[in-house]
């Protein structure tokens, strides 16, 4: 009787721990330093990138070390949300939330909605924004993160955030122009033709 008391246990428990395998899968992003951080999800993952002008790549942040955009710089953003689990999920919502100091350009959507999402499908999309005018910016720089969430109807969900930074443009020092011997000759040549001038009209006059 203790076996098979034993046996169903052990069942019950290699069951619990299927399901929850099943259930749920993992996601790791680069962080600040090379290190990598892994988080736990559920069946529904979306995965945030930021594109990287200086090294044409798509990463998961630019920190302040990294490309800081300016006024009016286009930012653009990938969102890839992948079904992880066994059963395929309906009515995906994704949406997409910037930082106070981006706006969306409208030349993509922000909002986002996927029928059905099969056992090991990927979707993909763009969301491109613009960093405001530096009248809206508070401070000289600043970094923030962008927030893009995934919801389904079989109340799967996950986040992910891309970190960028934004900087207000620096204004070039004006050069004025260097006076030298040959601006210097040059008046002194000007105001002798402008004093023999001067003198010959006199002797005419006479």
């Amino acid at each position: 009787m203790k076996k098979v008391a034993l046996i169903l246990f052990a069942v019950f428990g290699l069951a619990l721990f299927a399901a929850k395998s099943v259930s749920a899968a993992v996601r790791c992003e680069t962080q600040y330093g090379g290190n990598e951080v892994c988080v736990t999800t559920g069946q529904l993952q979306i995965n945030k990138k930021v594109w990287d002008p200086d090294n044409s790549d798509w990463v998961d942040n630019l920190y302040i070390t990294s490309h800081k955009f300016q006024t009016g710089d286009t930012v653009r953003f990938k969102l890839t949300v992948k079904n992880v689990g066994d059963n395929t999920l309906h009515n995906v919502k994704v949406i997409d939330t910037l930082p106070n100091f981006l706006f969306f350009t409208g030349t993509t959507a922000s909002e986002f909605t996927i029928d059905h999402l099969d056992p090991d499908e990927t979707e993909d999309f763009e969301v491109e924004a613009r960093v405001v005018s530096e009248s809206q910016l508070t401070v000289n720089e600043a970094c923030d993160v962008n927030i893009a969430e995934a919801n389904s109807d079989e109340d799967e969900h996950d986040k992910d955030t891309a970190k960028l930074c934004v900087t207000k443009q620096v204004l070039g020092v004006t050069t004025l122009p260097k006076t030298g011997p040959t601006n210097t000759l040059l008046i002194l040549s000007l105001s002798l033709f402008a004093g023999v001038s001067g003198l010959y009209l006199i002797l005419l006059r006479r």
